[in-house]
């Protein structure tokens, strides 16, 4: 595929920006459906949508920025959406920061808020990895198996479509995030178990990323995938504790 979807004079219409725009647009969505039940008000997230999409787009261009220093010479290049591309990592990081603010402005639990808006991580890895696909970048290691496939900058072998295993994935996630809201006993359950089954996956798909690697089996991504899942799997039992105790 064609990663312009069209062009008008010197403007060109990529899937990638479609991409990125049908994440946001979905996400608050989404936001809005499950507000109420995870304990926002839809005025709170008429609040609160708007400041963390642009929050989590600003930090997951900031992440690949500090990630990838050599793309970027120039503050102008910094800011060109069209040169490099975004971290999911930077987005939580600048996410959390945000929701942690806007829960004391707005009277909610940030917990509560997270479990809103951690949606969008799946979400994004639907989109977002379907644009990488027609990019023809983010690739895996050479495979024999029947569904490699030859990438344009890398047309003499097939390698792993680490981008549709990704989105896979992601639907799975949101499966079992969408069985785990429907019975939550604290908050921030929805969203430490995306992070942690997000981070779990990133983990496996990019040991399949052996061109990529910066220090023995791990890649760049893999490092704040670790961190993540300890995080996360430390959330996660220390409140399910609690939750018990209070029963």
């Amino acid at each position: 595929m064609d990663p312009v979807i069209f062009e008008i004079g010197p403007f060109a219409i990529r899937w990638y920006g479609v991409m990125v725009a049908l994440t946001v647009v979905v996400g608050m969505a989404v936001a809005y459906r499950v507000g109420p039940r995870m304990g926002a008000s839809p005025e709170v997230v008429d609040r609160t949508v708007f400041g963390f999409a642009a929050s989590a787009l600003v930090g997951a261009r900031l992440g690949y920025v500090v990630s990838h220093p050599g793309e970027f010479g120039t503050l102008a290049s910094v800011i060109r959406i069209d040169l490099g591309g975004l971290t999911s990592h930077g987005a939580i990081a600048a996410g959390l920061l945000y929701l942690a603010w806007a829960g004391r402005r707005h009277g909610v639990s940030m917990w509560s808020l997270t479990d809103v808006y951690g949606w969008v991580i799946p979400i994004g890895n639907i989109f977002i990895r379907f644009g990488n696909f027609v990019n023809g970048e983010l690739y895996g290691d050479p495979t024999a198996l029947p569904w490699g496939i030859r990438f344009p900058s890398s047309p003499e072998v097939a390698r792993h479509p680490l981008q549709i295993y990704e989105m896979a994935l992601a639907f799975v996630v949101i499966a079992a995030a969408a069985r785990v809201a429907s019975r939550r006993r604290f908050p921030g359950q929805v969203f430490w178990t995306i992070v942690a089954a997000t981070s779990a996956g990133r983990l496996v798909f990019d040991l399949m990323r052996s061109e990529v690697r910066i220090a023995g089996w791990l890649t760049m991504g893999q490092i704040p995938a670790l961190l993540l899942v300890a995080w996360a799997a430390a959330a996660l039992w220390q409140g399910l504790r609690r939750a018990e105790a209070r029963r």
